[in-house]
Formats: C-alpha cells, structure tokens, sequence
C-alpha cells in the first residue's frame, strides 16, 4: 500500500517510525509548505517524491492513503480535497477545531466513498487498554473515570515537546492540544455522557490553562478531566473507581499500573507497611522508567496505523472513525462553552 505523507514536523516522524516496522508499506511521497523541510524529511527516510503543494502529492501514481500531520486549522480543506481525489484519509488529532468542520469532512468523505481515520493514539497504549479491560471486567463496577495531566508549558517548550502556538487561542490552546485526549478517552470510558460542567481560570496564557471537568452520565458513572499547563511538576495519570472504592491507575509516559488497596496507619506496624508499599511502587516506576531508555514503549501509533491499514484492505471500518473524532470535539465544545459561561452544559453528539 502507497502512502502519502503531508507536513513533515515532529509528529510526521513518530508515524514514520511506525511505517518504517510494516512491510506492507511504502511511503513514497511527502509534502510540505516548507519545501527545505520536506526535501530534509524524504532524504531521512528515502523518499523519492517531494511538493510543497500537497495537491501535487495527490497526483502519485497508485497512493491509496494520505496522511495529515498538519497544524489543526488546515484539517478541513486537505481532507476534502484527498475525499474528492479519491484517497483515504489517516489524519492526527484533534480532528478540528470545530464540529462542523468535521461533520463537512465526514460528508465530504461519505460522497466519494473514502475512508477516515483520526490519529486518537491513547487508545491504542497497552497500559490504557488494560485499564480499560479492567473497567469493563465482571465484578469491577465502575463508577468514574478520572483524567488527570499536568505539565509545565515552558519546559515542553524548551525540549521541544511544545510549540507557541499551543497556547495561541486560535488553535484552541490547551483544551485542544491535551484536552482532545482526555475528552476521546473518557468517552470511550464513560459511553453515556450528558452534561459538562468546568470550571478554570487563564493563570498564565491567553488561553484556559488550568482547569477541572465534571462530567455527568446518564446512568450512575461519572467523570472528571483535570488538566494544568502552569504545574512545576509533571504528572499525568488515569484511574478507574468502582462502586466498592476498589482504585487502580495508570501513569504515564511510562504505563505502568498499580491498585490502591493500602488502608491508613493506624500504629508502628501499618506505617512500616506503608512505607514498604510506597517504596516497591517508586521501584516499579524507575525499573519502568529504566527498561524504557533501551526498549522505547509502544505510543499507540503501530497499533493503530496497522489496524487502519487492515481495514482499509478489508473493508472493515476505520479503528477510529471520523464520527469518533467529530464526537471528541463536541465535547471539548461544550467544555469550552462551560469554562466561559460558568454553568453546565448539555452534552450529546452530532
């Protein structure tokens, strides 16, 4: 299968990594509106075609998937025009910036008959799927789903895990760079979201940079999304409760998982007890944390793009759908909605 890749910046390497492990694969033309960049990018990975104009890739003979690793606002227009070419689409999140430019993609590709695929990679974490085969296993009641992720934005970008744009309120800043993942994760947690209350405030940036969700479900679950850009130190875990207190939790990057069942000290004995816990888990972390600095974890990005490929060459549905992707904007939507208003606000998808 031929492959096209469209803008050639960080993230465009993380699927290259993942292309690079499929044999049946080829990346065989790359564009960029910075054509030094793009010619750099396909000298790297030996790709014979290079544009700066991403209607010229599609001209390639016998492409049969583009991938769009593109700043948010020119989603749009490059997925009609793959859809009207006749190309599947594999597109990096979030899909928009706002729903109903997804919904346009999503018709845009149902008229001509192409396939999409949003890049929503935290599904796909060994870690996240196993928190969530715990939360869906019997006897694990579940009752709420917390996201937490707090980061320091000038240290992001100072290593280049960040870019000024990403506080810019024109790319939806924060709400759009992390929320997207935690609003697609707690939808495939919690199935029957209904109402979103936040609360934040603009610390430090033009943009909300730090703030709680409160998401109400039909049924007796809820969820909580906490995210802060202006932390001093980096924290990012997800957890599952259940209705008998039972607590598990998954820390990123690094994946590993641990159950909170230490009851409090209460004399010498339960502190000793304590302690020795506390101890095996920062063990746990650090072993984790070692092993990953000579086998890289797996980010989700070969699970997914792999699974995509199956199905467009079985005809199957796209592991992640654009109606999953439109969803996820919608309720960073009303999230956003909620933040400026300060009241809850009806959640339901397109």
């Amino acid at each position: 299968m031929n492959v096209g890749v469209i803008g050639c910046g960080r993230v465009a390497n993380i699927h290259m990594g993942a292309y690079k492990a499929m044999s049946r694969v080829n990346v065989v033309a790359v564009s960029d509106v910075d054509i030094n960049r793009a010619k750099a990018f396909a000298e790297l990975y030996k790709i014979d075609k290079v544009f700066s104009n991403y209607t010229d890739l599609f001209e390639v003979k016998d492409l049969a998937l583009v991938d769009i690793c593109t700043p948010t606002s020119t989603h749009e227009s490059i997925v009609r025009d793959a859809a009207k070419s006749g190309l599947n689409v594999l597109m990096e999140k979030p899909m928009g910036r706002h729903s109903e430019e997804c919904e346009r993609m999503i018709e845009e590709s149902r008229k001509h008959g192409t396939k999409l695929c949003v890049c929503h990679n935290q599904l796909f974490y060994p870690h996240v799927r196993r928190l969530k085969s715990i939360a869906d296993s019997e006897g694990f009641n579940l009752t709420s789903f917390r996201t937490s992720h707090r980061e320091n934005f000038e240290w992001l970008k100072a290593h280049g895990l960040a870019q000024p744009w990403n506080v810019s309120p024109e790319h939806g800043g924060i709400l759009w760079e992390v929320g997207c993942h935690l609003a697609y994760l707690q939808l495939h947690f919690l199935k029957d979201i209904e109402e979103v209350y936040a609360l934040g405030v603009k610390a430090k940036y033009p943009v909300w940079d730090d703030f709680a969700v409160l998401l109400r479900t039909s049924s007796q679950r809820w969820g909580i999304m906490e995210i802060s850009w202006v932390a001093k130190e980096s924290e990012i875990v997800y957890e599952v409760i259940d209705s008998n207190g039972r607590r598990v939790q998954t820390f990123l990057p690094h994946g590993y998982i641990i159950e909170r069942t230490l009851e409090s000290p209460a004399n010498v004995a339960g502190v000793a007890r304590s302690w020795i816990a506390d101890e095996k888990r920062l063990f746990r972390k650090w072993m984790k944390f070692a092993k990953d600095q000579v086998k890289k974890p797996q980010w989700g990005h070969f699970e997914l793009i792999s699974s995509y490929v199956e199905s467009l060459e079985k005809g199957a549905p796209s592991p992640v759908t654009g109606e999953d992707g439109r969803n996820a904007i919608r309720l960073l939507e009303c999230i956003e909605e909620s933040l400026k208003e300060r009241k809850p606000v009806n959640y339901s998808p397109w």
